[in-house]
């Protein structure tokens, strides 16, 4: 056999292997890039529920100090009510 012929009878595996780790890489990376982007959209998500949460936090202090103040007006009329 001719070295051409060695050549070209081992051209093809290697082509072919080289093929395959190429498809290889890139069906990882494309996994890799699907998964970035389902991280970003729940990072997103993640923020928009905290910042629902901490606005939630926010109304039940406000409620809670309105509560307190009624209790305390209530008391007081209680109060008034008594001495009557």
């Amino acid at each position: 056999m001719s070295l051409y012929e060695w050549i070209t009878t081992l051209l093809a595996p290697v082509t072919g292997i080289v093929t395959w780790f190429a498809a290889t890489r890139h069906r990882q990376n494309q996994v890799i890039k699907e998964m970035q982007h389902t991280i970003y959209e729940l990072v997103q998500e993640n923020k928009r529920v905290y910042a629902e949460l901490t606005e939630a936090r926010r109304e039940i202090v406000g409620l809670t100090a309105q509560v307190r103040q009624l209790n305390i007006e209530n008391e007081e009329l209680k109060q008034m009510i008594e001495k009557l």
